[in-house]
């Protein structure tokens, strides 16, 4: 996956940390840039009120020529579209005495007492310090605005730029758990710091291998070599046993020596047959299979079993499930999840074993699985607590994992209350 979803961008600490950066230099920047356009009204404002200062002088000493001039001088001014206002007022002696010969009303205007006695308001436009406005917020809006979104824009880029890397990592290292071999991290000609991340990870899935593949080959090698010199200890026992004239007590060592070896050579045959299937070294005779004639088997073949435990085995077929497999392998699976069934649930209880559309169930009445460990039964040489008091080598689950996933099935296991219900689930 090339790219990065909104999601994975949501949950990023390096698009979060720089968002958050960013949203702080952007406030920061934003109350300069509005201290700025205070400022810069504010001059604006002062220099129009020094305008309005030399305009007041200008016209008092037009005055001294007479109300003629001054009239002649405002008329003037307003046909050239001048930037104050003027108008003549009437005012009270006692409003007059305090604010002669002018007085400044602020920025905005000011009173002047002419010769004549007329009162002349001088006041600054209000639809400039308007304009004024209408053309600077825009800019200075602009000017916060666009930086605060390229500062966004580039938090986004730079954390895509950063996930995207990870990302080929993360699935790199997915693969590995998932049990692919030869996995590579991309090495660019960058050499930067995931590059050297890439190379360290690279030779760390390289030394993996080769422990695994050096730990598979001496157990293999183990299992293959031990195995010969069991089988003829075995047959020399079996004679042994044929035997008659032998003392009854070393009769029943004798057989309690080969039922050890029986289990012995079980779980060395365990561990090979597990390690061709999965290394694809045993080839599959796939045929068509009818998973509901397999089953139906199975439970044939595991009935004296159950009865010998004076329990119920019960075959129900809900909906026909057909596939293409190996039909040993596949009976092999089932019959171990069955045998399990039988071996975990105490006397007087019932077994079930269904076929559905989606594949075969397994349910028993018995101990069951504890939710921690479901999800290591199928580990090699596992074995839950209470099934250590039961004969086994902890490889019967390992080797029917190992056949589901050659056929592309998985097992599944939850509580049937009381029991376990183990599923041979087809994975579509």
């Amino acid at each position: 996956m090339s790219y990065v979803d909104e999601y994975a961008l949501s949950r990023s600490s390096v698009f979060k940390t720089l968002l958050g950066l960013f949203l702080i230099i952007g406030v920061l920047y934003a109350f300069i840039v509005q201290q700025v356009f205070v400022n810069s009204e504010s001059f604006h404002q002062s220099r129009l009120a020094r305008q309005l200062l030399e305009e007041k002088h200008e016209i008092d000493s037009i005055a001294e020529y007479g109300p003629q001039a001054v009239d002649q001088l405002l008329n003037k001014k307003k046909a050239l579209n001048a930037p104050f206002s003027y108008r003549f007022i009437s005012l009270s002696m006692d409003q007059s005495s305090h604010l002669y010969p002018a007085y400044p009303g602020g920025y905005r205007g000011s009173h002047l007492k002419l010769k004549d006695g007329r009162q002349l308001e001088i006041r600054i436009r209000p639809e400039l310090l308007e304009a004024y406005r209408k053309s600077v917020l825009p800019v200075m809006m602009m000017g916060v605005f666009l930086p605060v979104a390229l500062m966004f824009a580039a938090a986004a880029v730079f954390a895509i730029v950063i996930l995207r890397k990870l990302q080929h990592v993360n699935q790199a290292m997915n693969r590995v758990l998932c049990g692919e071999k030869q996995v590579k991290l991309p090495v660019s000609t960058a050499d930067d710091e995931f590059d050297i991340l890439a190379i360290h990870l690279n030779f760390m899935i390289e030394q993996m291998e080769k422990n695994e593949a050096s730990m598979k080959s001496l157990t293999v090698g183990i299992a293959h070599d031990m195995r010969t010199p069991m089988a003829r200890l075995k047959l020399r026992i079996e004679q042994l046993l044929d035997n008659r004239k032998h003392d009854p007590k070393i009769m029943e060592e004798l057989c309690a020596c080969h039922d050890d070896l029986e289990l012995t050579l079980s779980l060395f045959n365990n561990m090979l047959d597990i390690a061709r299937i999965n290394s694809g070294q045993q080839s599959l005779n796939s045929s068509h299979i009818c998973l509901s004639e397999l089953s139906e088997e199975v439970v044939e073949f595991l009935r004296p079993l159950a009865e010998q435990k004076h329990q119920t085995l019960y075959f129900r077929t809900d909906e026909t499930c057909t596939l293409n497999g190996d039909r040993t392998l596949l009976f092999r699976a089932i019959f171990n999840l069955a045998e399990n069934a039988i071996k975990y649930t105490p006397e007087q209880g019932s077994i079930e074993v269904i076929v559905d559309s989606l594949g075969v169930v397994i349910a028993d009445s018995g101990k069951g699985i504890t939710d921690k460990d479901k999800s290591r039964v199928c580990e090699p040489m596992f074995r839950a607590d209470h099934s250590r008091s039961e004969p086994g080598c902890g490889l019967g689950l390992s080797l029917v994992e190992a056949i589901a996933h050659r056929h592309n099935m998985k097992i599944l296991f939850k509580d049937n209350i009381p029991g376990l219900r183990a599923r041979l689930y087809m994975v579509f």
